[in-house]
């Protein structure tokens, strides 16, 4: 009897373990893997997603084993998509937002050659980019990629020497193993002894036609903007002690550093291919303790701060900062109400489920498509050989149809969209009428749009008294948020509130002051002046936002340790999961 109870133990098991080969060869061979983390994403977008995926991740693949030529050791170490697409009930995602993690060798350094070290890795980052560009060009079946001059295809800015100084300059700081302060541009970069500086840093803008979320998702082009975080070892030659570094990439000087890994946590976002499976797996054990609690701090800083940015109405889009309000408040919902979560989920959801919302949005991404597509004759002309131009413009045109039989919006309000469509489309085939056209129309076309878009929105009147909420949330742990502006080089205004009235000005540069881009407000030479925010007229876009965790009451260190451990708590809903997407 035993004999047979340990017989069919081993039967089960071997079955099992058969059944399990065979799962995983089937999702191997007939599927795409979509790996994730947060369990707010959305993966019923997968199978969506799949194609636009698979061959962005083609070419990403590709371009890494041409640079394996000079640099044996380059390697994918992951492949991510994230953005709006991935939110629940989100009915109104625009374009793809995509980056991988690339590995570009070791780099022997001898105490004296960082210089040569920078000019090393900027020229492979160049070759890895422009290898990218020649791919997407020879097999443009699916993508298509603008022409630039070679200093934007690469990432690099034309004063290659220039960005190399300030690379190697940051390489000898990060080869001290401690935490150091970098000056890029008119800000102040808070970088970690693994990080160095990818100054000058520019996306790879690509369009597609096989981006889809969901069953009647438009077909259209669309965006697929990719991101590339990189990595290599620098290796000392005098101790043999390898140095992993990491290359923080910084947008245009402005302070804007891409996200790393760890962020993309804490937000809805799906690791791709079976590559990024070990790379995946080991960023949770990583963030142990306070660590795991200061980085979900920071993530949240980052999107407040993007909130915030996407508040403006001059040209942003006003759904921006609605989905971006759901990202804040999923990140700190362990330490927020329930009834306020749900609240504010329902608020949002009713936006961004809305179909008036996603046909008005639609609009506005075509338009904005159409603008960046014909700034270059060239690419328009590209574009045109497959007729792509005219069916872009086509394209518009039935969503504006379909806008006209929604009961949501009248033929008044629909009218300058009417008059607006039918001036581009009498210039379609002619660039230089078309950029003119769009030159005189597209902003102005633009704001109405969004005019448009903001009194559709239901419920939308309660957007701000969440925003304004989410910002005093952590108050009652001791953290503070500060608004900043800068109306001229080393000259900030700190705008005036309950906590900045108990400062004096020479407080200010005592704080540590942090944001959600790493990014110091201010640097030694800046002046500070306090503000009363009625007095402000500029627009909020313009705005900084800063957090410091300032001379805490015992109530609130008591409260800054019980969040400590609702975080806690929450952190094992975080956890590597692995679906499929077959493609549709």
């Amino acid at each position: 009897m035993k004999k047979y109870k340990y017989f069919k133990k081993i039967t089960l098991v071997g079955l099992l373990v058969i059944v399990l080969i065979f799962a995983g060869c089937y999702i191997r061979d007939n599927n795409y893997i979509f790996l994730y983390t947060n369990p707010n994403n959305n993966t019923e977008i997968y199978p969506y997603i799949s194609k636009a995926s698979e061959e962005i991740n083609e070419i990403l693949f590709k371009s890494a084993k041409l640079l394996r030529v000079n640099i044996p050791d380059t390697k994918i170490l992951y492949t991510n998509g994230y953005g709006s697409g991935f939110l629940k009930n989100n009915h109104t995602p625009s374009d793809y937002d995509y980056s991988a993690g690339l590995y570009i060798g070791k780099y022997n350094y001898d105490g004296n050659n960082t210089d040569a070290i920078a000019e090393k890795l900027l020229q492979t980052i160049a070759l890895y980019q422009a290898s990218i560009y020649s791919l997407v060009k020879r097999d443009q079946i699916n993508f298509y990629i603008q022409k630039m001059p070679s200093e934007r295809i690469y990432g690099i800015n034309s004063s290659k020497e220039t960005d190399a100084e300030l690379m190697s300059n940051s390489l000898k700081q990060a080869l001290k193993e401690k935490p150091y302060n970098l000056l890029v541009g008119e800000e102040v970069f808070i970088l970690q002894p693994n990080e160095i500086v990818l100054p000058n840093y520019n996306f790879i803008k690509l369009y597609n036609k096989d981006i889809s979320y969901f069953q009647g998702y438009r077909k259209m082009l669309r965006e697929l903007t990719v991101t590339i975080d990189y990595y290599c070892d620098i290796i000392d030659t005098r101790t043999n002690k390898t140095y992993p570094i990491s290359l923080v990439a910084a947008v245009g000087n402005q302070g804007l550093r891409l996200y790393q890994p760890d962020f993309k946590y804490f937000v809805p976002n799906a690791f791709t291919s079976w590559g990024s499976y070990k790379y995946v797996k080991n960023i949770m054990p990583q963030l142990d303790g306070e660590k795991y609690f200061n980085t979900r701090l920071l993530n949240y800083f980052l999107h407040y701060s993007l909130l915030s940015y996407g508040n403006s109405r001059l040209n942003s889009s006003p759904l921006k900062p609605v989905k971006r309000l759901l990202q804040c408040t999923d990140i700190i919902a362990p330490i927020l109400p329930k009834e306020i979560t749900a609240e504010i989920h329902s608020s949002v959801y009713n936006i961004i489920n809305n179909q008036t919302i996603s046909e008005i949005n639609d609009y506005y991404v075509a338009n904005e498509i159409l603008y960046n597509i014909t700034k270059a004759r060239s690419f328009y002309e590209e574009l045109e050989k497959n007729n792509e131009v005219t069916n872009h413009i086509i394209n518009m045109e039935s969503i504006l149809k379909d806008m006209i039989n929604d009961p949501q919006l009248s033929y008044d309000e629909l009218k300058p969209l009417f008059e607006y469509h039918k001036a581009v489309s009498h210039s379609k085939n002619n660039i230089q009428d078309l950029q003119n056209v769009l030159h005189e129309q597209y902003w102005p076309t633009t704001q109405y749009i969004n005019k448009l878009m903001l009194a559709k929105m239901p419920n939308n009147k309660k957007l701000n008294e969440y925003i304004n909420y989410l910002n005093k949330v952590l108050e009652v742990g001791g953290i503070y948020n500060l608004k900043f502006y800068k109306d001229r080089p080393n000259h900030i205004f700190i705008f005036k509130d309950n906590f900045t009235d108990k400062l004096k000005l020479n407080d200010l540069q005592a704080l540590d002051i942090s944001n959600g881009y790493y990014t110091r407000i201010y640097n030694n030479n800046t002046e500070f002046e306090f503000k009363d925010p009625k007095d402000f007229y500029g627009d909020t876009k313009d705005l900084s936002y800063g957090w410091v965790r300032y001379n805490p009451t015992k109530m609130q260190d008591a409260i800054y340790k019980e969040m400590l451990k609702y975080f806690e708590k929450d952190r094992h809903n975080y956890h590597l999961r692995i679906r499929a997407g077959i493609q549709r």
